[in-house]
Formats: structure tokens, sequence, C-alpha cells
């Protein structure tokens, strides 16, 4: 049964309008940041049963892994020559809206998409789509203050993430001193980010020791 709504989505725009997701995305974490989104975007469309496309900016590959098509979801990605998300969006609005299809398009960018899109299709601002429909305020399991979930607490996303992101990084492995191979660039890449966040963790160990001695907030 072909869904009667459509909600298609700018994905990169709503991911810099999310802080924590935009901090998954300056910090690295672009694909946790994709994931995060398309995780939380998926569930509110099989909640509602209705169909939601999300438009990313490629990379100006001829495929992208990170491409998913469902029956209720899908994520693409721009490819070489057809324009930016902005064009894909409008096209793929106006083409839905022709087919008899309600369409909502979530972005916060008005001034080259949402005032470009066909009348008739409706546009909201990213923030008052998440508050609405995805972080709805929900008291807490516990009887403490603490336990209740404000309307507009993305914290939990950007921890699930990040928790995910640590759970796929390979473990540091020292180099085995009896081999005479010399790992190439690539190899060495988990390695050495792997180092760098344990020197990270020493410092910081370091910083709270100095910080709890006697006497140094007197």
């Amino acid at each position: 049964m072909t869904p009667k709504r459509i909600w298609i989505m700018d994905g990169h725009n709503m991911i810099f309008a999310i802080p924590p997701l935009q901090r998954l995305q300056v910090s690295g974490h672009r694909e946790e940041a994709r994931a995060g989104l398309a995780a939380r975007l998926e569930r509110f469309a099989v909640a509602r049963g209705e169909k939601v496309l999300v438009v990313f900016d490629g990379n100006q590959a001829l495929a992208n892994p990170g491409a998913f098509q469902g029956p209720l979801f899908e994520t693409i990605y721009t490819q070489r020559g057809e324009g930016m998300a902005d064009d894909r969006i409008i096209r793929e609005a106006r083409a839905s809206f022709e087919r008899g299809v309600m369409v909502t398009v979530v972005t916060n960018d008005v001034s080259t998409l949402a005032r470009h899109l066909p009348r008739g299709v409706r546009h909201v601002g990213v923030e008052e789509f998440w508050l609405k429909h995805i972080e709805k305020s929900r008291a807490g399991k516990g009887d403490g203050e603490g336990d209740k979930q404000v309307e507009g607490d993305f914290s939990d996303l950007e921890r699930e993430m990040l928790e995910q992101a640590a759970m796929e990084e390979p473990a540091f492995q020292p180099p085995d001193p009896g081999t005479s191979a010399v790992p190439t660039a690539q190899d060495a890449m988990p390695d050495r980010v792997a180092l760098k966040r344990e020197k990270g963790r020493l410092r910081q160990e370091r910083r709270l020791k100095r910080y709890a001695k006697p006497g140094r907030w007197r």
C-alpha cells in the first residue's frame, strides 16, 4: 500500500540544527551523526506508517554505501552532476505532490530551499519537527526529578552514538616485536587514534589528581 504522505528531510541541514548531532559531525564522527539521525527518522516512519526520505549532499562518488531503501524509509545521496541536496529535494517534492501525495519538507534552509518548494508542499523547521515528533517530553521511571527528560533534551542521542562508535573502534594492539613487517599508514590509523585517546585519558587522570590535592581550593 502506497503511503499517502511523505516527509522529505534535508539531512545535513538537520544534523547541524541538532546540537549533539552537530558535535558528532564536526568532531569527525560523521557516520555516527548520519546514523543517529537515520535511526530516529526510521522509527518515526514506521510508527506513523508514512514515508520518510532523507536527502544528503553526496561525496561525488558514483555510489554511496550509506544509501538505504526500505518500504517506508529511504536515504539517498546526491550524485555527481545532479546538483546539491536542495535541487534533489525540490524535484522529489514536486514529483510526489504531482502524484497526489501530501508532502512535508523539513529544513531550516529558507532562502535557497523552502522558498522554492512547489505550491502546496508544506515546510516545517527542524526544531519544530524534532521537538514535536522525535523528542517528546516523557516522565522517567524513577521517583527523582532528575529522571524526567524534558522536551528538547538531546543528550541521550549524543551519548548513544558515541558509545556505539567506541564499541566499533578497534582495540589498540602494540606492534609485535618479533615481526619485521612495516605497517602502512592506513593500517596504523586505528592504533594512532587509540594511542591518542589513551594519552588524553592519562592526562585527564593526572589533572584530576592535581585538582584533588588538599588545600587546592583554599
